[in-house]
């Protein structure tokens, strides 16, 4: 048991940093890894601060501040945002999520132009009926509606696809 929450743990961070090697940040667009093991399962997503609080770079006011502590809210319930099968019977074990600033430039000037952030969060997610998880409704495009898409990398029992939800087809289907 140990062993598979230790490796729900890591499968993510490592098949995110890797994908994450590669991935541009681009407004409109988050990514999302989902790693299933048992009745566990894991999701990660990373997404542009813009798509969440509508701004870029450092909180400057107090109504940027609270923004953000608004969204870090928001997407500390991933339940309320990744909308699982009632049957499942699923829970949040745990959520941790982070706001962090990327500054992207050789040189000082291009580095003060260019700011970007990022949200990241990770979930532990438990459920009583595995097999009745046949899918995800993400609620999380009514939340947010700067979002446009994600970008989802899926494992489950061996196998990995890449499948993307938009604002507009927002089901995925396992």
């Amino acid at each position: 048991m140990k062993l598979s929450v230790l490796a729900l743990t890591l499968i993510p961070s490592i098949a995110f940093s890797q994908s994450q090697a590669t991935t541009v940040h681009e407004h409109g667009t988050g990514h999302v890894v989902i790693a299933m093991a048992g009745a566990e399962f894991s999701l990660s997503l990373v997404v542009p601060g813009v798509d969440i609080v509508g701004f870029e770079g450092p909180a400057e006011t107090d109504d940027d501040r609270a923004r953000v502590a608004v969204a870090i809210s928001d997407l500390s319930n991933p339940l309320e945002l990744f909308v699982l099968p009632e049957a499942a019977g699923c829970f949040a074990a745990s959520a941790n999520v982070t706001l962090s600033g990327e500054t992207l430039g050789q040189d000082v000037e291009a580095a003060q132009e260019v700011n970007h952030t990022e949200f990241q969060a990770d979930y532990q997610i438990q459920c009583q009926d595995i097999d009745a998880l046949d899918g995800i409704e993400f609620a999380y495009f009514d939340r947010f509606p700067k979002a446009k898409r994600l970008k989802i990398q899926v494992s489950r029992s061996g196998d990995a696809r890449s499948q993307e939800v938009t604002s507009d087809q927002r089901n995925l289907a396992f």
